[in-house]
């Protein structure tokens, strides 16, 4: 595994263009760079404690043979192998892995490096022949799909063509997979590609999700047809944040629905595992495509808040804000605030959209001067508390001109029932 890159230095210039929550691409290709040294980061922590920590003889041989593998799977590309192990649910698995408590419960959460290393293997054309250890059954090549493999063991033969799976002892239920994932056998379940991006819907989950439905599938049907619709009108009404969310969301991982009157979030962010909206299905396209533009604000700044520090509080709950009724900490108000300017930035550009009827304009703009006035009441909430870094009250105060940028009104007769205040938490 490559090492880690050094420290990173944001240019004023773009923390003040992801303030706006508008960048240009090579902003996103500084927090892609510097999400990527984070995950060697972790990855080597995890290596550092499962030599320093008791693991179990067992556990530690099937590490070190699957660190072995992964290893070997990246060294032909490892430019490709970055993508599988950017991915979000790789990002969700170290963390839970390293804060696993104690000697077994780490050993218990080592278990899916295997099949990461399998996944890696399937971008980069790396040959590996080897034997691993199921789960119930089941191996997990995260990104790609799980294999139901119905034994407690699945050979491993793979090379520049693609990979064959082949449980011990079934090998009727042998699974051959061409490079990239896509393939074909009893058992397979591909994760099923979201439409016009490189994203997945990915019913595997991330880790420690939250609310994920393990018990039952999602109607990936119906799931692909809203994303399509959500994608559209975004397309239509604003272009470039549709390009935004086809080219950074990575995956999106279905969440079980919360009860109306119940406490919860109905999609949501892990800052483990950037680039991943986590939502239960949204009931319109309109719907959906706020949770994205919402949840895709959130990653990029947990990722930004990973590079540079914005703020020093203690994390005490004592702020209250229009879209939460709990008192927030002073970064989930931080959060909140830039992923609601990212929604008033979007109704702002549709309410100015070219052709837009007078119907759909006043709606529009009733949108976005609802989220612009619980934006408008939080940023004094920021700028007063004296916990802001010299980087966070840079990236505030350009939060704030932004918003003035988004035009003025008086605060808005029409009354939104499916508002975003119960969205948005990161965990």
């Amino acid at each position: 595994m490559a090492p880690a890159s050094g420290i990173f230095a944001v240019p004023s210039g773009a923390l003040v263009r992801l303030a706006t929550t508008r960048q240009r691409a090579h902003d996103i290709d500084l927090l892609q760079t510097a999400l990527h040294s984070r995950r060697l980061v972790l990855f080597k922590a995890l290596l550092t404690r499962v030599g320093r920590d008791g693991t179990p003889a067992d556990a530690r041989a099937a590490f070190d043979r699957d660190w072995r593998l992964l290893a070997r799977a990246e060294s032909p590309a490892p430019a490709a192998a970055r993508g599988l192990l950017d991915y979000p649910a790789v990002g969700g698995w170290v963390v839970d892995a390293l804060n696993a408590p104690g000697p077994d419960g780490l050993a218990a959460a080592l278990h899916p490096l295997g099949g990461i290393a399998v996944a890696t293997a399937l971008r980069t054309g790396a040959r590996l022949d080897t034997v691993l250890p199921t789960a119930d059954g089941r191996l997990v090549l995260p990104g790609v799909g799980v294999q139901d493999a119905r034994a407690p063991r699945v050979r491993i033969r793979s090379g520049p063509r693609g990979t064959l799976l082949t449980p011990v002892g079934h090998p009727a239920r042998s699974v051959l997979l061409r490079t990239g994932g896509s393939g074909a056998g009893a058992g397979w379940r591909p994760l099923a590609v979201l439409p016009g991006s490189a994203g997945r819907l990915d019913d595997l989950g991330t880790g420690h999700a939250p609310a994920v439905d393990v018990t039952r599938r999602p109607d990936r049907a119906l799931w692909l047809t809203r994303w399509r619709a959500a994608v559209s009108l975004l397309e239509s009404a604003d272009p470039w944040r549709a390009v935004e969310v086809t080219r950074l969301v990575r995956s999106v991982v279905p969440m079980a629905p919360v009860d109306k009157g119940a406490e919860g979030a109905s999609s949501g962010t892990l800052r483990a595992a950037p680039w991943a909206v986590h939502t239960a299905l949204p009931d319109t396209a309109r719907r959906f495509a706020e949770v994205l533009v919402h949840e895709l604000a959130h990653s990029k700044l947990a990722v930004l808040a990973d590079l540079v520090a914005l703020h020093h509080a203690d994390g005490a709950a004592v702020h209250r804000v229009a879209w939460r009724a709990d008192p927030r900490p002073l970064d989930g108000v931080l959060q909140g605030t830039y992923a609601h300017l990212a929604l008033a930035d979007l109704w702002s550009r549709v309410a100015e959209r070219p052709g837009a009827g007078p119907v759909a304009r006043r709606t529009a703009r009733a949108r976005r001067e609802e989220y612009r006035a619980q934006v408008a009441d939080a940023l004094p909430v920021l700028l007063d508390s004296d916990q802001l870094t010299e980087h966070g009250v840079r990236f505030t105060v350009s939060m704030k001109q932004h918003l003035t940028s988004l035009g003025s009104g008086s605060n808005s007769p029409y009354a939104l029932s499916d508002s975003l205040s119960r969205d948005g938490d990161v965990r």
